[in-house]
């Protein structure tokens, strides 16, 4: 039996979050005897996904982060592309600083792609640098959405990869509620969620205040906060500033989002901006009711009746009514919608079959 075709991605660090889901929901439901991923990452983190690379066959190598050792960082990435003799190497990225990366990874022999996660960022210097050297540096662009593509490549073409995720593993389920009932204490609950690394970007601060506003109303309101990150001082700080602490529950990372998606009845998605967040795919697959910031692209709406945009430039109190209102949705009925979701490209079996046929056709063909 021959040898699978090796595929390295390279990421900041294979710590849940929105392209590292992404690219483990990929590898988890690949044919891993036709292809085999690799990571590179830069950090290892507690948590983080690398035994289950393991266990699934792939192997991670941490290389020197690139803007604190670039001589280094570029020095074993080639070395490491060249010994393995990689067919793909996949940059994961939300600005093109990276390129260098990609460079190195083309003269080492591979084939690179660039998979654009994010249609802006705060690097925007270094990113407008490295776009110039894009056209050389990746053979393939991938990108999540229009505007992340606009962002990363502007005009040129690229690949539309969808954030396709597996249908029924997020399908509500009242066995999953079940399951959160059993750890937390939601009976008889009305439960909020967001889903989201805890950044800056991502809102949390405004996201306590609407929370306080929901609570004045609601008393038997509660909120799940899914995730991990380093704004997390503030948000514990916003949640005693409201005297929430008995109602809001930061979880850390977990690895049963699809269970507390079952368990919320509306997620809150205040995020200043995105490249297309997947946990609004899988909240839709849950059959939530879901208010976002109007900042996120509308490629994200991929269902009838759950997806309601709202502006961060409304107040707390404005995005609590509206919250509050989704709780007697007349579409909250929890169906998987799932053919409007396939049909918008999000069925990750479909994606690995286009996946798979990809790097096949770029591989170099065996003598």
């Amino acid at each position: 039996m021959s040898e699978p075709i090796r595929v390295l991605h390279i990421t900041g660090a294979m710590y849940p979050g929105g392209y590292e889901n992404f690219i483990m929901n990929l590898y988890e439901n690949m044919d891993r005897s036709k292809i085999q991923f690799d990571m590179v990452v830069h950090a290892r983190k507690e948590n983080d996904y690398v035994p289950r690379i393991e266990a699934m066959g792939g192997r991670v190598y941490e290389l020197p982060r690139l803007t604190k050792h670039p001589v280094a960082s570029l020095l074993q990435l080639y070395k490491l592309v060249k010994r393995n003799q990689y067919a793909a190497v996949i940059r994961h990225t939300p600005n093109a600083l990276v390129t260098p990366q990609l460079l190195v990874s083309r003269m080492a022999g591979a084939f690179t792609i660039c998979h654009s996660h994010s249609e802006t960022d705060g690097q925007k210097l270094a990113h407008r640098l490295g776009r110039l050297l894009m056209p050389m540096a990746a053979k393939g662009r991938f990108s999540c959405s229009e505007k992340a593509a606009s962002w990363m490549y502007g005009k040129n073409d690229y690949t539309l990869i969808h954030n396709a995720i597996d249908l029924d593993k997020f399908a509500y389920d009242s066995c999953k509620v079940e399951l959160v009932k059993e750890e937390f204490p939601i009976d008889g609950k009305h439960v909020f969620g967001y889903i989201a690394n805890l950044i800056p970007s991502k809102n949390h601060v405004f996201l306590m205040d609407i929370f306080s506003e929901i609570t004045r109303q609601d008393p038997d309101a509660v909120l799940f906060c899914l995730g991990e990150g380093v704004a997390r001082p503030d948000i514990e700080a916003a949640i005693r500033k409201h005297h929430l602490e008995d109602k809001v529950f930061l979880t850390g990372i977990r690895y049963d989002p699809q269970n507390f998606l079952s368990a919320f009845d509306v997620l809150i998605f205040p995020s200043i901006y995105e490249g297309l967040p997947l946990s609004l795919i899988e909240a839709q697959a849950s059959g939530i009711q879901i208010l976002m910031s109007d900042t996120i692209t509308d490629d994200v709406i991929v269902t009838n009746g759950l997806v309601h945009k709202k502006s961060l430039d409304d107040s707390a109190a404005d995005w609590a009514t509206d919250a509050l209102r989704l709780l007697e949705h007349p579409d909250a009925d929890r169906s998987c919608q799932k053919e409007a979701i396939t049909a918008a490209g999000y069925n990750i079996k479909e994606l690995v079959s286009w996946f798979t046929n990809y790097i096949e056709s770029i591989a170099p063909k065996k003598k």
